[in-house]
């Protein structure tokens, strides 16, 4: 089985790195980086299944598989996005 994903997509100009792996025994953990940041995560705790009660771990497998592919089609259709450098400066800025 299947533990973890890890794919790089660009989107408009931007490299985002997805990472999707099995947190504990029964979250499924997706995170966005960009440039190293954080800029999305989803955990998600699949009701009835876990890595451990899944025998083989086939149907566990498919729904991490399912998840990472979900969150990179959300960034190839603009919905995940870094933010802004606008957004990351608080205040203006100076000039030296």
């Amino acid at each position: 089985m299947a533990s973890c994903f890890n794919t790089e997509v660009e989107f408009e100009g931007t490299l985002f790195h997805i990472q999707t792996e099995v947190r504990k025994e029964a979250d499924i953990e997706t995170v966005v980086y960009v440039k190293g940041a954080i800029v999305h995560s989803l955990r998600t705790s699949p009701c009835g299944i876990s890595a451990a009660q899944d025998g083989d771990g086939e149907q566990f497998a498919q729904l991490l598989e399912n998840q990472h592919r979900h969150v990179i089609v959300q960034i190839r259709a603009g919905e995940i996005r870094p933010p802004s450098v606008a957004a990351t400066v608080s205040g203006p800025v100076e000039e030296p």
